[in-house]
């Protein structure tokens, strides 16, 4: 996915400025996201999000990726299985 096709579907979603105002609230970038996130042949979790963004992440970092995670799922980017805790590109 590319920034546009990313900002389409936020648009579509009725979410665009609350997820794009939490990417930046948290400190990730839109280039980080679509890189490491929304990357189609992925499927993430909130260790390795975190470990790419912050290395050795804390708490804090894994929480805040958690939101990330949890925002892009609420806005129709990503589903997330919870029996295996991890997030893939819808």
């Amino acid at each position: 996915m590319d920034e546009t096709q990313f900002l389409e579907r936020l648009q579509a979603s009725g979410r665009a400025g609350e997820t794009l105002a939490l990417i930046e609230k948290l400190g990730f970038t839109r280039a980080f996201v679509l890189k490491n996130v929304l990357d189609e042949a992925s499927e993430v979790n909130v260790a390795h999000v975190a470990m790419l963004w912050m290395g050795m992440p804390n708490k804090h970092d894994r929480k805040r990726t958690r939101q990330l995670l949890d925002e892009l799922t609420e806005a129709g980017l990503l589903s997330f299985d919870p029996a295996t805790e991890t997030w893939k590109p819808r």
